[in-house]
Order: structure tokens, then C-alpha cells, then sequence
């Protein structure tokens, strides 16, 4: 199977259609528009992207987005985001905070298919270089433990 997703939107219908053609594209999808039932998710599955759409009126997505960095720092998450509630300074907060894009609603599904593929390769792409970075802090440990003497 493909990537694992999340996808948070407060739009039952919208949600439930992109779910559906997530899952024609044979990604593994969990679906939300409760904040504590999305951050649970996060907590409990290791996801490659979140679509992180409209919340509850009381929801700051930009809160929720440094949560999901605190919790797992790897996931890429594009926000989504309809065109009258879009701000510039909003778009640039959210990327400054690591948000992959911030699209804007109606979208094509195929441009937002294409777009998650590509956040899809760039967590590859990071892992990869975090995995090199592990390897060698541990050559780099093992290299500087001090040998045993010899009597």
C-alpha cells in the first residue's frame, strides 16, 4: 500500500469524497474534523502526510500544525485552505512553522494528488538523511569509545 494519510477537513461531504479517491489511489487513509480524535491519530500512527483543511471555529490550525512537528517532526502537512478564508501572512506563517503548501480550495484532484506525492518524496527523502545522520553519529561513537587496556 501507499502512503498513510490524514486528512482533517470540517466539510463531512468534501472529507468524505477526498477519502474516497485517496483510497482509489490505494492510500491508507484515517479521517477527522475533531481535533482531540486527529491528534490521537497523530499520536498513534506513524503518517506520511496531513491534509489539514477547515477545523472548528475554535481551532487554530497553526497551533495544531506545531503540534503535529512536535510530535512527529517528519510528516508533511499541507494545509488546505478555502479561497475567502486564504491569507498571505497565514500562507507564510504556516510554511515558516513547516507546512509543506497551502492550496487553496476548490483544487483539481489531480494538481492536490500531484502536490501530496510530491510532500510524499520529500519525507522520503528526509528520512533518508536522517538514517545517514544516525549511522554516522554511531561510527562516530563507536570510534571515540576508549579502547581497553591491555595488561
Amino acid at each position: 500500500m501507499g502512503m498513510k494519510l490524514l486528512i482533517i477537513h470540517s466539510d463531512d461531504l468534501f472529507r468524505s469524497r477526498l477519502v474516497e479517491r485517496m483510497r482509489l489511489e490505494n492510500q491508507r487513509v484515517f479521517e477527522t474534523s475533531i481535533e482531540a480524535e486527529a491528534e490521537d491519530i497523530i499520536r498513534r500512527e506513524n503518517l506520511d502526510i496531513v491534509l489539514l483543511g477547515a477545523m472548528g471555529p475554535h481551532q487554530d490550525r497553526l497551533t495544531f500544525l506545531k503540534m503535529i512537528r512536535k510530535v512527529q517532526p517528519f510528516i508533511e502537512v499541507i494545509f488546505l485552505t478555502a479561497v475567502e478564508d486564504h491569507s498571505f501572512d497565514g500562507a507564510i506563517k504556516a510554511m515558516q512553522l513547516g507546512a509543506f503548501d497551502d492550496l487553496l480550495l476548490p483544487i483539481d484532484f489531480n494538481a492536490l494528488f500531484s502536490r501530496i506525492q510530491e510532500a510524499f518524496k520529500r519525507k522520503k527523502v528526509q528520512m533518508k538523511v536522517m538514517k545517514k545522520e544516525i549511522g554516522k553519529d554511531r561510527e562516530r561513537q563507536v570510534a571515540e569509545r576508549p579502547s581497553e587496556s591491555r595488561t
